[in-house]
């Protein structure tokens, strides 16, 4: 996981914890321990509730990641990156598996903000740096290409991109190209094909 270095002005929306509680349903403990272990959520949350209209702190967000996944193991990771779509705001003109691939970036910004400010405005288009991206490059008549380069987990990667195609395409199929560079081996992206 590539989290050094995260500001501590960048925050991350109460959803995305929020779908993290949602993926760990069966065992609520395992989230819990981690996000007041590492401050996420503030010791004198007991028991655990995430403000999902909150703003946290991606730094600790992201290393409470890093211990679930120690913990549980890295499908627990693509389990929560599966859930994000359900819980985050997307942009609205989201109609097909082109437009779903294609905004996920958006989304991604959205849903983060930096020193305050959101880090997405869809009234000017305007997007602010920091977190890095997820590029979208369509390869083909049914394949596209997904290049991640952010602080994120590759698990969860894979399991947003699977979540945001499978939903316009239910047949559709997205693998790690392991032949690309890999963020678990120290690099700084991940890349993805998707194909339906």
């Amino acid at each position: 996981m590539q989290n050094q270095g995260i500001p501590s002005d960048i925050e991350v929306n109460g959803e995305s914890l929020g779908a993290t509680v949602d993926a760990f349903k069966q065992y609520p403990s395992v989230v819990s321990k981690y996000l007041l272990q590492y401050d996420v959520v503030g010791k004198s949350s007991t028991p655990l509730q995430i403000e999902r209209s909150a703003w946290y702190p991606l730094d600790r967000w992201l290393a409470a990641y890093g211990a679930i996944a120690k913990e549980v193991g890295l499908n627990s990771l693509y389990s929560i990156g599966r859930k994000i779509p359900e819980n985050a705001a997307f942009p609205s003109h989201i109609n097909d598996i082109y437009t779903a691939l294609a905004a996920i970036d958006i989304a991604y910004h959205m849903n983060h903000r930096k020193a305050g400010v959101p880090m997405f405005n869809p009234a000017t288009g305007e997007m602010l740096e920091g977190i890095g991206h997820y590029a979208y490059k369509p390869d083909g008549d049914r394949r596209a290409v997904l290049v991640c380069e952010n602080p994120y987990p590759c698990d969860f990667d894979r399991g947003i991109i699977s979540a945001m195609a499978t939903r316009f395409s239910p047949m559709s199929k997205t693998v790690h190209d392991n032949e690309a560079l890999c963020r678990k081996k120290g690099e700084a992206s991940c890349t993805y094909i998707v194909w339906w």
